[in-house]
């Protein structure tokens, strides 16, 4: 007697690092290139798995902000001069639970 073959799964994470000068990349944008990279992965990834393989196709869209992965991350103050550039680390803020 023939063994079920054992279900597997295929996670692909597309990750848009967005980062526009002088501008903001609102939703309905960030929601089309959402849509149009997933249309275009389901359409190569039938190309090339076998026939009828694909039982179930789900897609998630993660619209956030995070801070940059750099590590020697700078942030300016509105009131310093260009050439004034400050360094502020973790020590600087207050967190929640200190307070």
């Amino acid at each position: 007697m023939a063994k079920e073959p054992a279900p597997k799964h295929l996670t692909i994470t597309i990750d848009f690092d967005l980062q526009t000068e002088g501008s903001t990349v609102h939703y309905q944008r960030a929601r089309a290139a959402y849509e149009a990279a997933v249309e275009a992965a389901i359409r190569e990834a039938r190309k090339v798995l076998p026939p009828d393989s694909i039982k179930e196709i789900s897609s998630e869209i993660d619209w956030s902000y995070r801070w940059t992965r750099e590590h020697d991350v700078q942030f300016r103050r509105p009131d310093l001069v260009d050439d004034e550039i400050e360094d502020i680390t973790d020590e600087d803020f207050e967190w929640e639970d200190e307070s």
